[in-house]
């Protein structure tokens, strides 16, 4: 049985995970999806043919254990573009990826700060050193990415409110410093159906996955969709091009 005295020596990592984990979470409109950087120049999707939904929004996670990993929101059921568009929207990624270096340095730190190096300590040396130690680097880790941020943000294109915004939120809360990649690249404007772009550079698995999950969300859609409802043809059109993608 758990000791509840060692349970409350972890309470401060605990809460600081729970912090972490909700502000990953994203509620987003039924026809959008998460992509989530998979090594370079590929996605993957955070996308279930069954997602959890909250007052009509869809619950998405970005990859808890990898801090690094950016997540693009992105639409889909939209129409697909040409060649050229879609390559403009490829290399617009790609130079927000490109961005992201110091950013993730700064992530991975504060995750392991918090999550591995912060708990270590509490076995160590107990709860109040820990805490003491911890506090000690991760607070100028803040400052740190709070001048990184102003530092680097036309590369990062944050206007200065949203700069100031998510200065204000890691300042106030070190626990979702290791977000701090994907609260820069979901502030991204995508340019593409997020499907499109995912089958132009996911893997072959992963895409047939994808096309197959995207397919029953798409079907599902067109069963809500009234008959006489314009969407509906749009969405058959989107669902035959899904399949041909496949």
């Amino acid at each position: 049985m758990l000791d509840p005295a060692l349970g409350a020596d972890y309470t401060i990592w605990i809460v600081a995970a729970l912090l972490y984990v909700s502000d990953a979470a994203k509620l987003l409109p039924p026809r959008q999806f998460l992509l989530v950087e998979a090594g370079r120049g590929k996605f993957e999707a955070a996308f279930s043919a069954t997602p959890y939904t909250l007052a009509g929004r869809v619950l998405s996670f970005a990859p808890l254990l990898q801090p690094h990993r950016g997540v693009f929101v992105a639409p889909w059921a939209s129409s697909w573009t040409d060649a050229g568009r879609l390559t403009k929207a490829l290399e617009a990624l790609e130079r927000s990826r490109r961005s992201l270096r110091g950013a993730r340095v700064l992530a991975v730190w504060a995750f392991g700060l918090l999550f591995a190096i912060g708990p270590a300590l509490t076995l160590l040396l107990g709860t109040a050193a820990a805490i003491l130690v911890t506090a000690a680097a991760l607070y100028p880790t803040v400052l740190v990415a709070i001048a990184y941020l102003w530092w680097r943000r036309r590369a990062l294109r944050l206007t200065p409110g949203r700069s100031v915004g998510l200065s204000l939120e890691i300042l106030v809360c070190p626990a979702f410093l290791p977000n701090l990649v994907r609260k820069v690249t979901v502030l991204e404007s995508i340019k593409a159906d997020g499907a499109q772009i995912l089958v132009a550079t996911a893997t072959t698995d992963v895409k047939a996955e994808f096309l197959s999950r995207l397919e029953s969300r798409t079907e599902e859609l067109i069963e809500e969709t009234g008959p006489d409802d314009p969407a509906q043809a749009n969405l058959r059109a989107y669902l035959a091009t899904v399949r041909a993608a496949r």
